[in-house]
């Protein structure tokens, strides 16, 4: 940065402006913060991209990709999540569901709510984990 141009150092400084302003919400005002689901062209709730979206983030931070363990006791709390990820070859990450119509009301109509709940806790989890491992 110290040979940037003045462009650079806007850019830089501009990302800090974002950054900041993030890490004021979260610890100031984590309510602000909640999951913005997109809307269904019927009208319902779609959790699926921003599922998706928190899943492709979790696998590029070095201290929340643990959770994904199966042997991880905090891995739980995913599973709201991850019911409505898929892998790169397009396959559910938690395997194919029970069949039967109570899971597919379950996943289309249910499951998403409980997203609000974790969310909380994996922020706090993160917090408190964030520092204890070296990246």
């Amino acid at each position: 940065m110290a040979k940037g141009s003045a462009t650079d150092h806007a850019v830089f400084a501009s990302g800090a402006r974002i950054h900041n302003r993030i890490n004021e919400t979260l610890f100031d005002r984590p309510q602000d913060n909640a999951p913005r689901f997109a809307t269904k062209p019927s009208g319902g709730i779609d959790p699926r991209p921003w599922c998706q979206g928190f899943y492709a983030a979790l696998n590029l931070i070095k201290s929340w990709r643990r959770l994904v363990d199966l042997d991880n006791p905090n891995h739980g709390l995913l599973l709201p999540i991850l019911i409505y990820c898929v892998d790169k070859k397009g396959k559910s990450v938690l395997g194919k569901p029970r069949p039967g119509p109570e899971t597919a009301h379950f996943i289309e109509h249910e499951a998403y709510k409980d997203i609000a709940l974790v969310i909380p806790v994996l922020r706090e989890l993160h917090y408190v984990t964030r520092y204890d491992d070296p990246e």
